[in-house]
């Protein structure tokens, strides 16, 4: 998939099966608080859903371990490239950012759209989503 954002164009990369899971892990606690929010969100703001709820998520990032966070940052930074000159750049690589003017927000904005891309059919499984057999019983 490919994104704009602040006038750039990132190719979004799907994760492995194995960093599915590990990041999965580490999201999960972070992800019970604002599940709701952006469910909540979605129906009535569209596409800026997720932007109305990432300063939530990254206020619940800061109180991660810097190496919880790094276990969710670094393998979704590493399947986003960037468009530059007459190609597509990693964004992360070898535990360092290739391009220094990526802010926050951004990166946020980045993260979780890998997150969403690549963990999006298991979060719709997570307890508080209706699905027809679960509205039938």
């Amino acid at each position: 998939m490919e994104i704009t954002l602040k006038a750039v164009n990132y190719r979004i990369g799907k994760l492995g099966v194995f960093e599915q899971l590990n990041v999965a892990r580490k999201l999960l606690p972070v992800l019970a608080g604002v599940v709701s929010d952006f469910r909540g969100l979605q129906g009535k703001e569209g596409g800026n859903a997720l932007e109305s709820v990432l300063p939530k998520i990254a206020r619940t990032l800061a109180d991660l371990s810097e190496d919880d966070c790094n276990a969710i940052l670094y393998p979704c930074l590493a399947v986003v490239s960037r468009e530059h000159m007459k190609g597509w750049v990693p964004v992360f690589s070898q535990d360092a950012m290739a391009f220094d003017d990526i802010e926050l927000m951004t990166l946020l904005q980045l993260v979780a759209r890998v997150v969403a891309d690549s963990l999006g059919n298991f979060l719709q499984e997570l307890p508080g989503s209706q699905t027809p057999t679960q509205d039938a019983a």
